[in-house]
């Protein structure tokens, strides 16, 4: 959701300034203003975008919440953590972990993936360690695609 609300800023800003410096650079009275006015609208589009990019590869690395026909597909496996590492990013009061995870199906070979979950300290810090393993579910059609309920 964020990556949305920030792409959709960084559209209008780069449409504002756009409509601005053609209105503006007309007169010479204001070419000056227009030139300013665009580069800091620029600027700010481009910080936007850079935060509407950073949100999408967050929320398309994190762990997924199952739907209940997903769930009722879903097939039980366990996550094993391999290890944890802190991002330095925080979201909704807690901070987002990169989780390293091998995760191991009922049938079928182990398999490593990188997942991002927003944690407390106390509880990334003791997954850092490693070693904990959660009960899981994951899609049979996308092995890459699993729900942790006790991380949710």
């Amino acid at each position: 959701m964020g990556s949305i609300v920030f792409g959709t800023c960084a559209a209008i800003a780069a449409l504002v300034g756009v409509i601005l410096f053609v209105r503006l650079r007309r007169k010479p009275q204001t070419r000056v203003g227009a030139y300013a006015g665009a580069a800091i609208l620029f600027l700010g589009a481009g910080v936007l975008t850079m935060g509407s990019i950073s949100f999408a590869s967050l929320e398309s690395a994190a762990l997924v919440t199952f739907t209940p026909e997903e769930r009722a597909a879903a097939v039980p496996c366990e996550a094993a953590v391999l290890g944890a590492e802190e991002t330095g990013n925080k979201h909704n009061g807690r901070y987002v972990w990169l989780l390293r995870l091998r995760v191991t199906p009922r049938t079928g070979d182990p398999y490593e993936i990188e997942r991002t979950v927003r944690l407390t300290s106390s509880m990334g810090e003791r997954l850092e360690r490693g070693g904990a393993v959660f009960p899981c579910l994951m899609t049979p059609a996308d092995r890459t695609k699993i729900e942790i309920p006790a991380l949710a």
